[in-house]
């Protein structure tokens, strides 16, 4: 009898706890049910922030037709901007303008016809300005030459197109008298004038593109092309021959080639006991108006103490001529027209020489009948011919 009062006494709690229990988790969901549901607006598909001049611009992709309005939050969502969606899927656009530089964080919220937000999309971007411009540099022009076809060859230096280098921009005058602006993509290692102004030249800027967006450009200042000499181009030597020389010490490094090969330490030695006079031929490779001519003395395996191989020509001439001469007319005047006569300093460096009046020729030709201090032999370090 106690054992059956005990579990009637037991079975009754029970209830009365499960009673409690389930009134309480009632009143819990009826309080939540009363309040209802959370209703969020759509998120952006996706957001690209643009940097421009003290402004950004926003690309926003909404796929979906139930956005009225974008709103943009910056500077800690103390200054905002609305932009109309109209309930429409695709791709809107917004410029915030005077915009300080520096780098911005942006949250975006999307608003539906009932007032609804969507939960917040962030993204960053940059306002670019002088700061900005202050790190761009212009890309290296190293030389300004000529070809033998008359054109003139801007040859460039590497640039690093991940510092927001877009291309480089040339600007010349060409022989109508018109105003050319040029693009010339980074990989472009040298770029050809081929209608550039006589006595102009050009001049060049690097353009800068932040972004692929391109809200804004950005150029360097423009750099001006120059020249050694005034109206004198470098011809390009790998465009030249040697045809004919008098005669070389030996074919290594005493060689005639190196005469003009762009290497200014090697040299051109005559034969020992091959007395004067000394000469070499160049063919150009067309007609060209030669301008100047230089000399460089040799610097290969001086003496100590000395500065200069001094086993110069004393005088020289050059000569010109338009068809190919015979190989037994090549050290002789027949057939050559004389540009000019020049006498040479004792000294290092270069030494250079203008033709006064300058005609189209293809081949050329420097002649010395005679060295300086007596000399027997010639030493040539380089040999550096210049066109109009």
């Amino acid at each position: 009898m106690n054992n059956l009062m005990k579990i009637i006494y037991i079975t009754a709690i029970t209830v009365c706890l499960l009673f409690v229990s389930c009134s309480d988790m009632n009143e819990l969901s009826d309080r939540f049910l009363k309040k209802g549901e959370t209703t969020y607006a759509a998120l952006p598909d996706s957001v690209t922030v643009g940097a421009g001049k003290e402004r950004v611009q926003f690309e926003i992709f909404i796929t979906t037709n139930r956005v009225k309005t974008t709103r943009i939050y910056w500077n800690n969502r103390t200054d905002s901007v609305d932009i109309e969606i109209g309930n429409q899927a695709g791709v809107f656009y917004k410029t915030i303008e005077n915009l300080p530089e520096q780098s911005y964080l942006f949250d975006l919220v999307n608003l539906d016809q009932y007032g609804n937000r969507s939960l917040l999309y962030e993204v960053s971007g940059r306002s670019l300005g002088e700061k900005y411009e202050s790190t761009m540099i212009n890309r290296r022009l190293v030389s300004l030459s000529a070809n033998n076809a008359g054109n003139k060859v801007l040859v460039w230096g590497g640039m690093d197109e991940s510092l927001d280098a877009g291309y480089t921009e040339i600007s010349y005058t060409n022989t109508e008298d018109e105003n050319v602006l040029m693009e010339v993509p980074l990989s472009e290692t040298s770029t050809i004038i081929t209608d550039l102004k006589p006595g102009s030249l050009p001049k060049y800027r690097t353009v800068y593109i932040p972004d692929e967006m391109v809200v804004d450009v950005f150029y360097t200042d423009f750099t001006n092309a120059s020249l050694t000499y005034d109206g004198d181009f470098l011809l390009i030597k790998s465009e030249i021959s040697i045809i004919g020389y008098s005669n070389q010490h030996d074919s290594g490094d005493n060689a005639a080639k190196h005469a003009l090969d762009n290497n200014y330490t090697n040299r051109w030695h005559t034969r020992v006991g091959e007395n004067f006079p000394h000469w070499m031929v160049f063919d150009i490779g067309g007609e060209v108006l030669v301008s100047r001519f230089s000399i460089w003395p040799s610097v290969f395996g001086l003496e100590t103490g000395k500065l200069f191989d001094n086993r110069l020509p004393a005088t020289f001439s050059l000569w010109g001529r338009n068809d190919e001469p015979p190989r037994d007319h090549l050290s002789g005047e027949e057939g050559w027209t004389q540009l000019g006569n020049y006498s040479i300093e004792e000294r290092g460096g270069e030494q250079t020489f203008t033709i006064d009046n300058p005609i189209p020729v293809r081949y050329l030709k420097m002649s010395s009948p005679n060295g300086l201090n007596g000399t027997t032999m010639m030493v040539i370090g380089e040999f550096d011919i210049y066109s109009r």
